[in-house]
């Protein structure tokens, strides 16, 4: 990832996917963007290990489509742990709360 603009809060990102170069504006921290780079070429490469033959347009599709799935599978677990882990709390904090005899000042 590259400075854009030094006036500019806008990083260049620079994706390398099979083989060709793509660039995109972003406006995140770059060590944050780059680590988010990392994480979705590692899923993509890992989707792609079991597939066999050459890396036709479809495969490229199947590969990509793959990878996403497991980001979104993924992300739906996070979200679920983080629901779960919310409801737990709010159980918690009002039994506490109860047992306190209520916040009154």
């Amino acid at each position: 990832m590259t400075k854009a603009n030094a006036d500019s809060l806008e990083e260049i990102l620079t994706v390398d996917l099979f083989g060709e170069t793509y660039k995109f504006k972003t406006d995140a921290d770059p060590s944050e963007a780059s680590a988010i780079v990392e994480s979705i070429m590692g899923e993509v490469a890992r989707a792609g290990e079991g597939m066999k033959g050459p890396l036709t347009e479809n495969r490229k599709f199947i590969q990509l489509l793959v990878a996403t799935l497991n980001i979104a599978k993924e992300l739906a677990e996070v979200k679920k742990s983080h629901a779960d882990l919310h409801e737990k709390l709010s159980r918690k904090s009002a039994t506490l709360i109860e047992k306190l005899g209520g916040c009154q000042p």
